[in-house]
């Protein structure tokens, strides 16, 4: 079996920079793309470090370390077959765990969706997280062989959306399965049979994002069968298209005179099959794995993640928390005392300012409901239930830029996940700001803002802010 490859990305039209990866390791027949998230310098580190580890660990993990992080239940799988499913998890663990080092790098993570040919077996392994996909095109016909992780296929899976309706939604970004996000991740296995003639494409969301599925077909039969003109031509439909995505393909063409039925031997899988997550014990697994090869890593570190906030430093810290107990005394003794007041320290200072942010848009369901009310007053009665009923009627927003400063210097930036952000800063004002394409922050009388003022005071634990953000035109 001969197998010809190409693989191109492109930043496209509208962005600065390029979030997405591919990782190629030729010679073990194994291809993936990398779709980061996180916005600057968090995204594009996500997509790298992920192919980075991915490929410095290939030929360092073996069939018992595949196990360890697997599970002895998956005994009967070849070693090849499980190594990319352990170097997804392996990648998600160590994405994971730098978000927790360097807090700056909060909120950032990647998709990844690959495939390896096992020659001997005529058979193609299909890998998957996130809305990152494999489409496979045979005697001129496409097929999608990944099903993507986002709001948008739940809610066609569960019958509450068509697909031509989720063409037009306004949460065509949340995925729900990433990697980086949770220190754990599920991984989608399938495997089927390769024929003569196959060409695979692999894809970030910015080719699927800007061409129909019937496009994407069009150029491949058109081009077919130089990889090099497909990977080329599909990037630059997606760029005439608007190009509003980073875009990456990776074309694999398979070319050979074997007999498709008679000299197959490996049997393909049914269906999908879900790798779970990891138990505490396949995780430590993961760690230590990583712990022995990370000198190994290529990616460095963004500097901007490095950089130390004094404010937060533990020195700055303990001189501030000196100065305000000094304070206190003094407020006490020359205030307090004289009136009777029996306030101790503790109450006086309080001991952490800050927010837990949680950002929100309208279910599907509300988007659609709030685009056919006229009434003003009945969309205000609308957006007011939704915030005193959020877990009805709202759901997560993910990739939000939030940026919080004072006196013009940025004093946080970060972006939003599927959990609350959890933002610690000293007390005082601050501007918040909010940033993600065509939405805006929306408050209860319908007024549309980029930024909101915002005071923090010293509490036993953060304040909760709850932030709905909606699709500008439909306000």
């Amino acid at each position: 079996m001969m197998i010809l490859s190409s693989a191109q990305t492109n930043t496209g039209v509208v962005r600065t920079e390029n979030q997405d990866c591919f990782g190629v390791k030729q010679e073990r027949d194994f291809f993936f793309v990398c779709d980061g998230m996180g916005g600057g310098v968090a995204g594009d580190f996500a997509s790298k470090s992920a192919v980075d580890v991915m490929l410095s660990l290939y030929d360092n993990i073996n069939k018992q370390d595949c196990l360890d992080i697997l599970g002895d239940l998956y005994y009967t799988y070849d070693e090849e077959v499980l190594k990319p499913i352990a170097l997804i998890k392996i990648a998600n663990n160590y994405l994971h765990g730098l978000t927790k080092k360097y807090p700056k790098l909060s909120g950032m993570g990647t998709t990844c969706s690959g495939v390896w040919f096992d020659r001997e077996a005529k058979l193609v392994h299909i890998y998957n997280v996130g809305d990152s996909r494999v489409y496979r095109i045979r005697n001129g016909k496409i097929q999608l062989l990944t099903e993507d992780h986002s709001k948008i296929q739940e809610l066609i899976d569960s019958g509450k959306m068509t697909k031509e309706d989720a063409k037009m939604a306004e949460i065509q970004s949340m995925i729900t399965r990433a990697l980086g996000i949770n220190k754990t991740v599920k991984v989608d296995y399938k495997s089927e049979i390769v024929k003569n003639g196959d060409i695979y494409v692999l894809c970030t969301d910015g080719l699927n994002g800007e061409l129909s599925d019937f496009t994407i077909n069009d150029i491949v039969n058109l081009q077919k069968p130089d990889v090099v003109a497909i990977s080329k031509e599909l990037i630059t439909a997606a760029n005439n298209a608007g190009g509003r995505d980073n875009t990456t393909v990776i074309t694999v063409c398979i070319q050979d005179d074997f007999n498709d039925s008679a000299d197959v031997i490996g049997e393909p899988t049914e269906g999908i099959i879900i790798f779970p997550d990891e138990l505490k014990n396949h995780s430590d697994k993961e760690h230590s794995l990583i712990r022995k090869f990370e000198k190994g890593f290529t990616v460095p570190i963004p500097k901007l993640a490095k950089e130390k906030n004094l404010l937060k430093s533990p020195l700055f810290i303990a001189i501030a928390l000196v100065l305000v107990l000094i304070c206190g005394v003094f407020v006490y003794t020359a205030v307090f005392k004289d009136k009777g007041e029996q306030k101790s320290i503790v109450e006086l200072t309080g001991n952490i300012s800050g927010i837990n942010l949680n950002i929100m848009t309208l279910n599907s369901d509300k988007l659609v409901e709030i685009k056919t009310i006229k009434d003003k007053v009945f969309k205000i009665q609308v957006i007011q239930e939704c915030f005193s009923n959020p877990e009805s009627f709202l759901t997560p927003m993910q990739n939000v830029t939030v940026t919080l400063s004072q006196d013009g210097q940025n004093k946080y930036m970060g972006l939003s996940s599927f959990r609350p952000l959890d933002i610690k800063l000293p007390k005082g004002t601050y501007d918040m700001t909010l940033s993600y394409p065509e939405y805006k922050m929306l408050d209860a009388n319908l007024n549309l803002k980029d930024t909101v003022s915002v005071t923090l005071e010293t509490s036993d634990e953060l304040s909760k802010m709850l932030i709905i953000m909606v699709p500008e035109r439909d306000f």
